[in-house]
């Protein structure tokens, strides 16, 4: 073997390399501006509060806006209930016609 040969890397180690290049790359701008920050001798005094402005204008009232439509009118809500309708005679007295092929009440 030539001494070329041994020293030629492996695929997983150049990657390493690779890796550890790219994180020192990453992490070392980090590092490097915390040193650039000064310590503090405390917080500063507040500042004196400023004058209040003046009131504005009121603005114009606006239009009164147009009626609205009335609603529709709902149905007769009846006295009895939806079952009376299961039975043909509850069928005709609510005003509608027995099916007995399907055993149903066809209302208008």
């Amino acid at each position: 073997m030539s001494n070329t040969e041994d020293k030629r890397l492996s695929r997983r180690a150049a990657l390493a390399r690779i890796g550890t290049i790219a994180a020192a790359a990453y992490t070392i701008p980090a590092f490097t501006t915390m040193s650039m920050a000064h310590a503090s001798s405390g917080a500063s005094a507040p500042s004196a509060p400023s004058e209040p402005s003046a009131p504005s204008e009121p603005s114009a009232p606006s239009e009164p806006s147009a009626a609205s439509t009335p609603s529709a009118a709902s149905g007769p809500s009846g006295t009895g209930s939806s079952s009376d309708i299961l039975t043909e005679t509850g069928c005709s007295a609510a005003g509608g016609t027995w099916d007995p092929v399907n055993n149903v009440c066809v209302l208008p």
